[in-house]
């Protein structure tokens, strides 16, 4: 316990930094799920390296 009250600012970063990535990877799942590519690129043709092979 006194570990914990030692380093408790570094644990709450580390959590926070968590969320963040788990967030962001959730959204990059969803967005490849729904059809997108996945890579940001609003209205994308199907041209970019992340769109399989037999999509094009």
């Amino acid at each position: 316990m006194t570990w914990l009250a030692e380093n408790i600012m570094s644990v709450i970063l580390l959590l926070v930094l968590a969320v963040i990535v788990f967030l962001i990877v959730r959204n990059k799942l969803r967005a490849k799920k729904s059809g997108g590519c996945g890579c940001g690129c609003s209205g994308c043709s199907g041209c970019c390296s992340c769109t399989p092979k037999n999509k094009q």
